[in-house]
């Protein structure tokens, strides 16, 4: 056609056309995918579970981001349809035996890689924190550089400073003559005493007049954006212009890239001043970590994901054990029997590791608070791994480089193990020899476990 013939529409019938025949053979595409991964062909074809989970992320999507986070309740439905290993989408497995767990969450000396779906909530820096890492080479490079920070001997060394924060925020509950959403005032203690412990300076969230600002308006944003990253993660790219436009964003995402780019570059900046010694990022710039590992940026996200756990799992727990012990006088008594000859103005921590009964409270109120409640995904990207039932009746070769996980919420209520599940009996931690039944603690994934347990294992415990 000559420039003379030539009319707009033309274009726009050739583009919407083009347009057209782009989307027809992606979805063309999508619905092959789909067929192919409930095919024989797939490698996941022997594993049983729903038919549409397989076929496509749409059945996981539907129950976490519009029902908003029930799939674990949905995948505890799923084995007791189908049995202790079942597949929850197209390319990850979910296992529900406790024997399992050290195969899944092998030690340092065997490789395990983290799955990329279950990561892409970790935006910007975050992606680049220790809990963000997605291989086993990376993840011990940068938990080797920070386990010093989270030995014994350095909370000990620190735990002065927890009782003075323990006995101002003692004070202030004192003084308070309104009702108060513990989980909240818990939490402005926690965050107080983990950017101390990180940071060498507190929030100042204890001496606010209220309870209410503290961390948790970040964790929330982050909590909230999680199932937009999950399942759309091409919007992980925003985090790289949020500086500019942080102030049109909803407010909890807004509070979140405020955390990220504002105020937890400020705390690294003055740990690489050498203001800090001493302090968990002071060892940080020290350690022998390849310089490239040691930038602000970095180093944010690592601190974002540290004060996150240290902040909100510690206060979540502690109020839920607040909870049963006002709710439950019996086990306040015993609680308080045991605590007898305990001076609660010399409070010494390795002095309480001695009282049973206070280990049992503290064991329960892990195991039905959960930590994270979700899953938390684990690839052996270099052997097969062999699952057997305890009955003999279910086995399979799970193919290296499977994504396959437990989760919490389903193993601490599995009456195989906690008989009377949803009943809080610390006694369940105490042996009939009187001694500390460690026997259960293999079955208890708050912390999750093996070569990426929770860096702070010892810091949530000892609060």
């Amino acid at each position: 056609m000559d420039a003379e013939g030539w009319k707009p529409q033309d274009l726009w019938a050739s583009t919407t056309s083009t347009t057209m025949r782009l989307a027809g053979l992606w979805l063309l595409y999508r619905v092959a995918l789909a067929l192919y991964n409930i095919s024989p062909f797939h490698p996941l074809s022997r594993f049983p579970g729903p038919k549409l989970a397989a076929m496509t992320f749409l059945y996981e999507f539907w129950y976490e981001g519009i029902r908003w986070g029930k799939y674990t309740w949905e995948i505890q439905r799923m084995h007791e349809k189908y049995g202790p290993v079942v597949r929850i989408n197209p390319e990850e497995l979910h296992c529900d035996d406790g024997e399992f767990i050290e195969e899944i969450y092998a030690g340092g000396g065997r490789i395990r890689d983290k799955q990329q779906h279950f990561l892409n909530p970790t935006a910007g820096a975050l992606a680049y924190s220790s809990f963000g890492s997605r291989y086993h080479e990376i993840h011990r490079t940068r938990r080797n550089a920070a386990n010093k920070s989270f030995s014994r001997t350095q909370m000990k060394k620190l735990e002065p400073e927890i009782h003075e924060l323990c006995q101002q925020f003692i004070e202030k509950l004192l003084k308070w003559r309104e009702p108060i959403n513990l989980t909240m005032a818990y939490g402005c203690f926690t965050a107080d005493a983990i950017t101390k412990y990180c940071f060498g300076e507190t929030a100042g969230f204890i001496s606010q007049d209220g309870w209410k600002r503290n961390h948790r308006a970040a964790l929330e944003g982050f909590t909230q954006s999680m199932y937009i990253l999950r399942y759309a993660p091409w919007t992980r790219q925003m985090v790289h212009v949020a500086p500019y436009i942080q102030d049109y964003l909803p407010e909890h995402m807004g509070n979140l890239f405020k955390e990220l780019t504002v105020k937890m570059p400020r705390y690294v900046r003055e740990a690489t001043q050498g203001e800090t010694q001493g302090r968990v990022f002071s060892h940080l710039i020290e350690s022998d970590m390849p310089d490239s590992e040691k930038t602000i940026f970095r180093l944010s996200g690592e601190g974002f994901s540290f004060i996150t756990a240290g902040m909100e799992t510690t206060a979540a727990i502690i109020a839920f054990i607040t909870y049963h012990l006002l709710t439950k006088p019996e086990i306040r008594k015993r609680l308080e029997e045991d605590l007898r000859d305990v001076d609660p103005f010399h409070l010494d921590w390795q002095n309480l590791e001695g009282h049973l009964y206070l280990y049992g409270v503290i064991q329960e109120g892990l195991r039905m608070g959960y930590g994270i409640s979700q899953r938390s995904p684990r690839i052996a990207r270099t052997e097969d791994l062999i699952y057997k039932s305890e009955d003999g009746k279910y086995q399979y070769v799970i193919p290296k480089g499977t994504p396959i996980g437990e989760s919490s919420r389903i193993l601490h209520h599995n009456p195989k193990y906690f008989p009377d599940p949803f009943k809080f009996k610390p006694e369940r931690w105490i042996t009939k020899d009187r001694q500390r039944n460690v026997h259960l603690e293999k079955y208890i994934l708050s912390f999750s476990t093996g070569s990426r347990i929770c860096l702070g294992i010892k810091y949530v415990t000892y609060h």
